[in-house]
């Protein structure tokens, strides 16, 4: 990593403001430490189609739990992520779980500052690109990013912002 990307994306960091202080901002330019070089992508096709991405259904886990495991692994280790069906979870759950990620971003830049961090320790991580000083990465991901760790024990609820609370 070249020093002056390092000295953009550390200056980015500093303002705690994420991406979405960015887009707050109204800003007219892409900063140049998210863009790649020019012709990286130039003779990059996609490899495989939306439908191809794993599924990994837990009803199935009744029949064969070796195999449902093995699915797993497998969409792990080539794709890094997968979807899950037949999960058990209520879309009411799902969709209270959406709306406190939504209210998190969107709530007063003062109050997410207060919770943003690059300590791994801490049971509630907020900030923009965990993987935001990678010296091998050509360029920075346009994301802001929380994480809530639950296991192996659950934070007390006083760690859990409030816009991400149950309602």
């Amino acid at each position: 990593m070249e020093l002056d990307s390092y000295n953009e994306r550390k200056a980015f960091d500093e303002t705690k403001a994420g991406v979405k202080g960015l887009v707050d901002a109204h800003i007219t330019e892409v900063p140049h430490i998210f863009r790649l070089p020019q012709g990286t992508l130039s003779d990059k096709k996609p490899s495989v189609s939306a439908s191809a991405i794993p599924v990994v259904d837990l009803a199935e886990v009744d029949v064969s739990r070796e195999r449902v495991v093995e699915k797993i692994k497998d969409a792990a280790e080539t794709w890094g992520f997968f979807q899950v069906i037949n999960h058990g979870v209520p879309l009411s759950v799902i969709e209270e779980i959406k709306g406190g990620v939504r209210r998190f971003h969107e709530q007063d830049l003062e109050v997410k500052k207060s919770y943003f961090t690059r300590d791994p320790t801490k049971c509630f991580v907020y900030n923009s690109n965990f993987d935001l000083y990678n010296p091998s990465s050509l360029c920075v991901n346009w994301r802001d990013t929380f994480v809530c760790c639950m296991a192996p024990d659950p934070p007390n609820p006083e760690e859990i912002p409030l816009a991400c609370r149950y309602k």
